[in-house]
């Protein structure tokens, strides 16, 4: 059964297959590895009965790039090729890609996303660190109007990106932020 991904249809790679099994019993799905070192490449082919090359679909993984990837790229560039095969031949959803390929490419995109706020976060700390110190070092003088000082040197971005909530992995305590939001 399809999967409603952002309101569009996408079937796995296994749907794909088992519906090609069922229908074209004498046709065969090949597939042949192009490339096989940091980045892995292969090619999926959809033959006919006669071996008349009906379709094809070429897939790219990077070792180590996500987890799976880090065991299985091989395996996992193998499943993408044939999803892609298997679209080109007709057996697809309402989408060319593939379930699969549609998960794997919403994770990678939440993971860079991620990993940006983090990079943009550190980058602050790192660069504000002076300021950073010297607003805690106010708040635990007792002393808000110096630390609020310190802190409204700062420009609005910077100090978007530092208002982090300690759980969170914030630099502020949770004390020191009530004390900032003047409570």
């Amino acid at each position: 059964m399809p999967i409603n991904i952002h309101g569009k249809q996408y079937k796995t790679v296994a749907e794909r297959v088992n519906e090609f099994r069922q229908t074209f019993q004498s046709w065969t799905l090949s597939t042949e590895m192009v490339a096989n070192g940091d980045a892995v490449i292969v090619k999926a082919s959809v033959l006919d009965d006669t071996g008349r090359l009906i379709s094809t679909g070429y897939a790219e993984e990077v070792r180590g790039s996500t987890n799976i990837n880090k065991t299985s790229a091989l395996e996992n560039c193998e499943t993408s090729a044939l999803g892609r095969a298997l679209a080109a031949f007709g057996l697809a959803g309402t989408e060319y890609a593939s379930a699969n390929e549609v998960s794997n490419a919403i994770i990678q995109q939440e993971v860079m996303s991620a990993t940006e706020g983090l990079v943009a976060y550190s980058d602050a700390v790192r660069k504000n660190f002076g300021v950073i110190n010297s607003v805690k070092v106010a708040i635990a003088n007792s002393n808000r109007e110096e630390a609020m000082e310190w802190w409204n040197d700062l420009d609005e971005e910077t100090k978007s990106i530092l208002w982090k909530a300690p759980k969170n992995g914030g630099i502020f305590t949770t004390e020191e932020r009530r004390v900032m939001k003047g409570g």
